[in-house]
């Protein structure tokens, strides 16, 4: 928790809770938007649901990779002022 004197500790504390608050929103997004572009692709080529289940694949490996960007990203920002 932020003391009330110090703006960098509370500054940090509030980018901290902005990043960690944003993991839920990029693991939510990543496999919607690759299940609307794998079922768009399903419509085109009539391979369904196989570009349906790609795009959710794939989608969720890129949330993994940018969720875990993020807490990198927190921890390295603790660590620094820390």
């Amino acid at each position: 928790m932020p003391r009330q004197g110090n703006r960098s500790d509370q500054s940090l504390w509030i980018q901290q809770a902005g990043l960690l608050t944003a993991i839920p929103f990029v693991l939510l997004v990543g496999p919607i938007l690759g299940y609307y572009l794998g079922s768009a692709l399903d419509r085109h080529w009539a391979h369904a649901p196989w570009g349906m289940l790609i795009g959710i694949i794939l989608g969720l490996l890129s949330s993994a990779r940018v969720t875990i960007q993020l807490i990198q990203q927190a921890r390295n920002s603790n660590d620094r002022d820390g």
